[in-house]
């Protein structure tokens, strides 16, 4: 793409009164070209120049609630004003007085937009949408991007692309081009960047404020244009006249490529003048600023950003969409803080921020993949690393070999990975459970029936019990939890009755099992326990019922079942125990179990039996 030296829709001024002069027209609508400052600025007029390729139309953008002005008390700086009034409906020169307003506007010099200014008001500490900041190196770098804020994209400008060195992206949509680690070694990424001008492109990698690296390539933040210094004056080893220490790198200025908005998607690719590494010469994110883009989003301090946030860039439609939020939002899992700032207006300010709505059935769908790995891994620790099992015992085997499968997935993904992972995770734990129900059904005393002793020995109460009656024979009894004194062993609840003892275990988060049944019956009499199965998750439960081994005269029908149970749904079910004549009056018990994401839940209660005949 050929670089254009002139601009129809920009106009470069020499002078402070020139600027002043144009300003005043474009916005009396004397003039449709847009003015800034551009004396002794080369690098901006050929910046326009090759803006003409994508902008088309001048369009005054809607006003945010507020505006800060850290411009300072010059006559360069009234001069750059006149097109940064319109920007904002009221200004202010104390940030005090921003503080709580529903959309901000911010403009001044990098060097003065210190951390201790700009953080507290972008919602570092609580990330905010709404908020957007103006800055560049010197007066001409600001007026330039103000200049640029005037400018409406062409319709026929539509290109996007997402370049990550850390995800690899099946199945993109066909409107995006994404280059991952392996075309970074096999193609020509600065003639793919200047090949035609870009909507959109998203650079998610490694790097510092200075370089983002894409391979063997990475975007420079170096500028030939001197500039105040800031707080920092440290230069990177090149400033310093080092090479690169492999000096293979090679670098591609934003000057190199056209595009109206950059997401520099790397840790500290925008930080704040007082808290980056280098001197602002040097600052990636400014670099960006002179360029085309009349949208930088950049980071201001370390990101954790991975494949979740390439699905947002992806799954995003809407042009003017403030990136900055939906970054923000999508990452604020594992970074809880105000991590992506935009520089550059929102051409809806005052608009409901979607980034920031309600979660969306995808995003549900990833919590429960999470929620269910989680548990399901940490029961897996449970069988396969506390003790309770023998050597030989299968469960043993298969939840290390689960453990092996399924702890690498525990990193954050995108909707459609993370919609594999629940499919095949949900399939294994099927096929576990049935493995575990069938082996319970064929010897009670399978190891993994003695957790509740094992486990407690293990374990401490740490909160105060909560009193609640038995469900099975409404005695005065206590609920709570056990706590496992390592990771190694799960958390149990316990329901502990006075007269059943602790009858009722459950692992935290599996189901709830309630029986009822009567305290006592006769010789030769039929008694039924009825069972309720309640907060499972959506999918099948597995559940049987056995009695002690010197309870020997009896029948029952299917000892051992399955149900699939609805999320929130509550499943009734009842076993009929028949007892033979020659069956010894006795206290007895019972035990009824369900199995599901390797949770065992027991209910185990006594039955009296008494002599004599049968009662109607």
């Amino acid at each position: 793409m050929t670089s254009i030296e002139r601009s129809e829709m920009f106009h470069p001024c020499d002078t402070t009164a020139a600027l002043s002069q144009a300003a005043t027209r474009l916005l009396d609508g004397q003039s449709k070209a847009i003015p800034f400052l551009a004396s002794d600025r080369p690098d901006l007029r050929a910046s326009a120049g090759r803006a003409e390729d994508l902008y088309g139309t001048v369009q005054v953008p809607e006003p945010a609630g507020t505006g800060l002005d850290l411009l300072g008390n010059t006559p360069e700086a009234d001069a750059v004003r006149i097109l940064l009034r319109p920007l904002a409906r009221t200004w202010t020169t104390d940030p005090a007085m921003a503080s709580g307003a529903r959309s901000l506007f911010i403009c001044g010099l990098y060097q003065n937009l210190l951390s201790t200014i700009v953080a507290p008001l972008v919602g570092y500490s609580a990330p905010r949408p709404g908020v957007s900041v103006l800055t560049g190196r010197d007066l001409a770098s600001v007026s330039w991007m103000i200049a640029k804020q005037y400018a409406r994209v062409r319709p026929d400008v539509t290109r996007q692309a997402l370049l990550t060195s850390q995800d690899v992206v099946d199945d993109p949509p066909k409107d995006v081009a994404v280059l991952s680690y392996e075309d970074f070694q096999t193609r020509d990424i600065r003639g793919f960047l200047s090949e035609a001008p870009w909507r959109r492109l998203q650079f998610q990698s490694h790097g510092k404020d200075q370089v983002l690296l894409l391979g063997d390539w990475a975007l420079s933040g170096v500028s030939d244009v001197d500039a105040p210094e800031g707080p920092v004056t440290l230069r990177p080893r090149f400033g310093y006249g080092y090479p690169d220490p492999e000096n293979k790198l090679r670098f591609i200025r934003f000057s190199e490529f056209v595009a109206a908005e950059l997401i520099l998607n790397s840790c500290h690719s925008g930080p704040f003048p007082d808290t980056g590494s280098y001197a602002v010469r040097y600052q990636m994110v400014l670099a960006a600023i002179d360029g085309t883009a009349q949208t930088v989003v950049a980071a201001v301090t370390n990101s954790n950003a991975g494949m979740p946030e390439s699905a947002r860039f992806l799954a995003q439609h809407d042009p003017d969409e403030d990136m900055a939020a939906v970054l923000n939002a999508s990452i604020g899992d594992v970074n809880p803080y105000g991590v992506f700032l935009r520089h550059g207006v929102q051409w809806k300010p005052n608009g409901p921020a979607a980034a920031m709505a309600v979660v969306g059935a995808g995003d549900r769908r990833q919590q429960e993949t999470d929620r269910l790995l989680s548990v399901a891994l940490d029961r897996a620790v449970g069988w396969a690393e506390s003790g309770i099992l023998p050597a030989d015992h299968p469960s043993k085997a298969a939840c290390a070999k689960f453990l092996k499968k399924y702890t690498r997935l525990l990193c954050r993904t995108s909707a459609t990975e993370s919609e594999r992972i629940h499919a095949q995770l949900v399939r294994d734990l099927a096929a576990l459970d049935r493995s575990i129900a069938q082996r319970i059904a064929a010897d009670p005393d399978d190891p993994m029936m003695d957790y509740p002793d094992y486990w407690a020995d293990r374990s401490v109460v740490r909160s105060t019990p909560e009193q609640v009656a038995c469900d099975t024979c409404g005695d005065i009894a206590q609920k709570f939890l056990r706590t496992g004194k390592s990771r190694v062993i799960p958390d149990v609840e316990v329901v502990g009755c006075l007269r059943c003892g602790d009858g009722d275990f459950r692992p935290a988060h599996a189901p709830a099992v309630i029986t009822r049944s009567p305290v006592s019956t006769y010789m030769g009499a039929s008694v039924t326990v009825q069972l309720e199965i309640s907060q499972a998750r959506n999918g099948t439960v597995h559940y049987g019922f056995y009695a002690p081994p010197y309870l020997t005269d009896y029948a029952l029908h299917a000892p051992l079942r399955s149900t699939a149970i609805e999320t929130d749904g509550v499943f009734t079910d009842g076993f009929t125990l028949t007892l033979g004549a020659s069956v010894v009056p006795q206290m007895y018990y019972y035990t009824v179990y369900a199995v599901q994401d390797l949770s065992i839940s027991i209910a185990r209660h006594n039955l009296g039996v008494r002599p004599g005949p049968a009662l109607s």
